[in-house]
C-alpha cells in the first residue's frame, strides 16, 4: 500500500495516525483469506463482494470457465467448441456473446463437415436452446439443419463418445433469425411444487452437457452467430467439496459425484439385508455440508435408468421413496439426524416422496418458497426396495445472494510485519463496508503467540491413516504428508463478535498473531452486504509479557473478603512500561480497603476511581519489571469469578493490554457453596419496615435491594400484590447486574396511592431452575 494511499485511508477511517495500520483493500491482500470456493469475488475498487446466483443464465457464455474429466482430452478440459468439421478457426465465434461476429463453415468442405458441437463444461439443467443466425450480405442463415443435445454420459467406458437425441429439425428452408427450442425429457419426469401458494412453471426443461448443429444442405454463406442455451440457473451444488464436505452411510456409496454436473459419475443405493429394514439400520442415509447458507428454491435429482451409458441392466430407477431434510445451521433443540453426523443442527424436512419407482419417475423438480440451507440431510424412508439405485445428479438453485458467507484471514504474524517478531498491542479493528436493509457485517478475532504443525498421513491410495501406521508401511505403500499450521495451545477462543468500527480489540492482546473471522449475511437474496476495507491498528507493547494471579482462590458468597492480586510484568529496554490499571470489578469493592506495593514496597496510588463495572488506579510510577500487587475487599456473588485486570499507559490514551492467568486458572475465585445450592436470591433488604407515602419527606417510598446468585442476565420482575393475590404494581429497577435495586412510591398500576394495609413483594427471577422466587409482606401506613 503506497504511503498517500495509507494516509487516505487513517484519514476514511479516523484512525491516529500515530497508529500502525495493516489494512486489507486489495485483491492481493484479500488473497490471503480463507474463501469459501466460488461464493466471493474482489470488486475494481479491491472491495469484498458476495456473488450473486443467477436464474434464467446462458449457459454457453461461461462454459470455458467450467471444467471436466474426458478420456481423450485430459482430467480437466474446459467447456467450449468440441468438435467442429469445418472452420475450425471460427468457430469460437458462435459462442462469444457477440451477434456481429460468426462462424461460417468452408464452401470447399464436405457436407458432412459442417456441424459444431457445444461443450457446455458441465451438465446444465435447460429449457430452451436458441440459435442466432446473421442475414446480410454474405452471411445467411442456415437454411436446412438439425440439432441435437446429449447430456454427456459416455456410452464407451474408454472413449469420449455420447449419446445424442435430435431436439430440432427443419422441414422447409428457415428464413428466420432466431430460432428458439424448447428442451423436454421424453418422459418419466415430473415436477413437484411443495408450496401451494408458489408461482411456477415447473414443466419444461431437459439435462444437457453438449449441443451439436449439423447442417443438412450446404446452402451459400451459411453462418451462425450465436448458440445459447438457457439454463434453470447456476447451479449452487457445484464446488461444494471444496467448501463443505459429505458424510453418508453403509447403504450409500460416493456422494460427491452427485455434485459435479457430470453424469459419467454417479452415486450408488443399495438394498439393505433382510431382516433389516429401517433406513438408519441400513445406512440409507447421507448428509451435505454446502460450506454456507444459501437462499434454496429448487431442488433437482437426475436418477440413472436401465442401460444408461455403461451402467447395464442392473440399475433400478430412483427408489421407493426418500426424504430431504434442511437446517440453516441452527445448533440444535429438536430435530436431529439418528445417525452420526458431525455437527449437532436442527432439521426440518422439505419433502417426503413416496413410491418414485411406481411412477417410473427418473428426473424430479422440487419446487418451493426460498429456504435457508446450509446442510441438506437425505435418507430412504426404508433401506430395502432400492435394488441398485444410482442418481447421477442433485442440483441446487437460488434466487440470488447466499444467506451467510464466513470467511477467515490466514494467521497475521504482526512481529513479522514490523520486522522484530515481537508482540504487539492490538489496539482496534476498523472496517468500512456497504450494508443496504437487511444486511449485516460481524467480525470477531482470536490471538496468540505460537503456532505449531499438524501433519495428516496418508497411504498410497491416498486414504488418511495414523502417524503409527504410516511409519509401519513399506515405503512403497506409503503416501504423502500434508503440513498446516494450526493454532498453538495459548490461542482462546474467538472473541465476541464487534459492535462497531474502532471498537477495542476484544481478544488477549499483546500477540503476535490474530485470525479474524467476517461473517457477510442478509435476509434478502435481492442484497447483499460488501467489505470496501478492514484495518488492524497496533502499536508496541507496553510490556512483552504480563502474568497475574489472586489469592485466596475460594471465598463465601456475598461477605466481605480480602483479596491480593499479583502482578509480574516482564519489560525490556524497548518497552514504555505502564501506570494505569483497569480491573473488571469482580463484585461490590470497597475503595477504602484498597493498599499497593510496587516491588515489594508500599505505594499510594495516584487515584481510584469505580466507573460502570470497572475499577481503575492510576499509579504513582512507570512500571517496567517490578512485581506488583494489589489488595482490596471485596464481596463476590458468582461462582468461578474472574479477576480480569488490563494494563494502560497516561500518555497513551486508549491503549490496554491483557494480563494472562500466571498459570491455569490462577486469576479465578471460586464460591463452593454456590455449587450444590439452589438459592438464587439473597441479602434481600428493605430501606424500612412500615412506609409512608403522605409526602412528607419521611420514608415516601419504599427501597427494595438483594443480591442474585448465578443468574446474571435474566431481569427479575418484582410487583406488589394484595392479600386477595390480586396485582397491585410493578417495580422499576435502579441497578444492573448482580446487585440489585427497586423502588416503590405506594401507588398502583394506575397511579393512584394505595390503601393503608398489609401487602405482598413477590420476587421472580425467571431463571430455568432454582430458588428464583421470593416473597414478603410490606406495611403501608398514613
Amino acid at each position: 500500500m503506497n504511503l498517500l494511499r495509507a494516509f487516505s485511508l487513517l484519514l476514511l477511517l479516523n484512525l491516529p495516525l500515530a497508529a500502525e495500520v495493516l489494512t486489507f483493500d486489495s485483491a492481493a491482500e484479500w488473497e490471503t483469506w480463507e474463501r469459501p470456493f466460488g461464493l466471493t469475488q474482489i470488486g475494481q475498487q479491491g472491495q469484498l463482494q458476495l456473488i450473486r446466483f443467477r436464474k434464467e443464465i446462458n449457459a454457453v457464455e461461461d462454459a470455458h470457465l467450467f471444467t471436466h474429466e474426458t478420456k481423450k482430452r485430459g482430467e480437466a478440459f474446459a467447456g467450449g467448441v468440441w468438435e467442429v468439421g469445418s472452420n475450425p478457426q471460427g468457430a469460437p465465434l458462435a459462442i462469444d456473446g457477440d451477434l456481429e461476429t460468426y462462424w461460417r463453415p468452408d464452401p470447399g468442405d464436405a457436407r458432412e463437415d459442417w456441424y459444431l458441437t457445444v461443450d457446455l463444461g458441465r451438465a446444465v439443467l435447460a429449457r430452451e436452446v436458441r440459435l442466432i443466425f446473421p442475414d446480410q450480405e454474405g452471411a445467411r442463415p442456415f437454411r436446412h439443419f438439425r440439432v441435437f443435445a446429449s447430456t454427456g454420459v459416455r456410452v464407451d467406458a474408454t472413449d469420449d463418445i455420447f449419446l445424442y437425441q435430435q431436439i430440432f429439425g427443419t422441414t422447409r428452408s428457415n428464413r428466420e433469425r432466431e430460432v428458439s427450442i424448447p428442451l423436454h425429457f421424453a418422459g418419466r419426469d415430473s415436477a413437484l411444487i411443495i408450496d401451494e401458494d408458489l408461482k411456477a412453471d415447473p414443466n419444461q426443461y431437459m439435462l444437457v452437457q453438449y449441443i451439436q448443429i449439423i447442417s443438412e444442405a450446404q446452402t451459400e454463406n451459411a453462418a451462425l452467430a450465436e448458440i445459447e442455451v438457457i439454463g434453470i440457473g447456476d447451479n449452487i451444488a457445484l464446488g461444494t467439496h471444496l467448501r463443505g464436505g459429505f458424510v453418508e452411510g453403509d447403504g450409500v456409496g460416493s456422494t460427491p459425484r452427485l455434485f459435479d454436473a457430470d453424469l459419467n459419475t454417479n452415486n450408488t443405493i443399495t438394498d439393505c439385508t433382510p431382516p433389516l429394514s429401517e433406513w438408519t439400520q441400513g445406512g440409507t442415509w447421507f448428509r451435505v455440508d454446502l460450506g454456507a447458507v444459501f437462499f434454496i428454491d429448487e431442488i433437482f435429482l437426475y436418477s440413472m435408468g436401465p442401460d444408461e451409458g455403461t451402467l447395464g441392466f442392473t440399475v433400478s430407477g430412483t427408489g421407493p421413496g426418500h426424504t430431504i431434510l434442511f437446517s440453516d445451521g441452527t445448533p440444535a433443540i429438536g430435530t436431529i439426524p439418528p445417525v452420526a453426523v458431525p455437527e449437532a443442527v436442527d432439521y426440518t424436512e422439505l419433502v417426503t416422496h413416496l413410491h418414485p419407482n411406481d411412477d417410473r419417475l427418473l428426473y424430479i423438480r422440487y419446487l418451493f418458497q426460498p429456504r435457508k440451507v446450509h446442510y441438506l440431510f437425505f435418507h430412504g424412508i426404508q433401506c430395502n426396495g432400492f435394488g441398485i439405485t444410482k442418481w447421477g445428479e442433485m442440483q441446487l438453485f437460488s434466487p440470488g445472494y447466499p444467506a451467510q458467507v464466513t470467511l477467515r484471514s490466514g494467521f497475521i504474524d504482526l512481529g513479522e510485519e514490523a520486522g522484530d517478531h515481537r508482540p504487539r498491542a492490538i489496539k482496534s479493528l476498523f472496517w468500512d463496508g456497504d450494508l443496504p436493509p437487511q444486511t449485516k457485517l460481524q467480525l470477531r478475532s482470536r490471538s496468540g503467540n505460537t503456532l505449531r504443525e499438524q501433519y495428516t498421513f496418508y497411504d498410497k491410495k491416498g486414504l488418511v491413516v495414523t502417524e503409527e501406521k504410516w511409519n509401519s508401511l513399506p515405503k512403497v505403500t506409503r503416501g504423502q504428508v500434508d503440513t498446516v499450521l494450526v493454532v498453538g495451545e495459548d490461542w482462546a477462543e474467538w472473541s465476541n463478535t464487534y459492535q462497531f468500527s474502532g471498537e477495542t480489540f476484544q481478544s488477549e492482546s499483546p500477540r503476535r498473531y490474530l485470525q479474524l473471522e467476517l461473517i457477510l449475511s442478509t435476509e434478502d437474496p435481492e442484497v447483499a452486504p460488501a467489505v470496501n476495507s478492514l484495518s488492524i491498528e497496533f502499536e508496541d507493547a507496553l510490556v512483552q509479557e504480563a502474568r497475574g494471579s489472586v489469592w485466596p482462590r475460594q471465598a463465601r458468597p456475598n461477605e466481605d473478603t480480602p483479596f491480593t492480586y499479583t502482578l509480574r510484568p516482564a519489560g525490556g529496554r524497548e518497552d514504555r512500561g505502564f501506570d494505569l490499571l483497569r480491573f473488571a470489578a469482580p463484585g461490590p469493592v470497597d475503595l477504602q480497603s484498597i493498599s499497593l506495593e510496587i516491588g515489594g514496597q508500599p505505594a499510594v496510588p495516584a487515584s481510584i476511581d469505580l466507573r460502570s463495572d470497572s475499577l481503575f488506579i492510576a499509579l504513582p510510577q512507570i512500571v517496567l519489571a517490578d512485581s506488583l500487587s494489589i489488595s482490596f475487599t471485596a464481596r463476590l456473588l458468582q461462582n468461578a469469578t474472574v479477576f480480569a485486570l488490563d494494563l494502560g499507559l497516561r500518555e497513551r490514551p486508549g491503549l490496554w493490554q491483557s494480563v494472562e492467568a500466571a498459570e491455569r486458572r490462577a486469576n479465578i475465585v471460586m464460591l463452593p457453596q454456590l455449587t450444590d445450592s439452589a438459592q438464587l436470591i439473597g441479602d434481600l433488604r428493605f430501606s424500612t419496615p412500615v412506609f409512608t407515602p403522605n409526602g412528607d419527606g419521611v420514608h415516601d417510598q419504599l427501597e427494595v435491594s438483594f443480591v442474585t446468585f448465578k443468574v446474571v442476565s435474566a431481569e427479575p420482575q418484582v410487583e406488589v400484590y394484595d392479600l386477595a393475590g390480586r396485582r397491585v404494581a410493578g417495580l422499576s429497577s435502579g441497578a444492573i447486574g448482580s446487585q440489585r435495586a427497586f423502588t416503590w412510591a405506594g401507588r398502583n398500576s394506575a397511579g393512584e396511592l394505595v390503601e393503608p394495609g398489609i401487602y405482598l413483594l413477590r420476587i421472580d427471577l425467571r431463571a430455568e431452575s432454582g430458588g428464583d422466587t421470593a416473597l414478603r409482606p410490606i406495611a403501608v401506613a398514613y
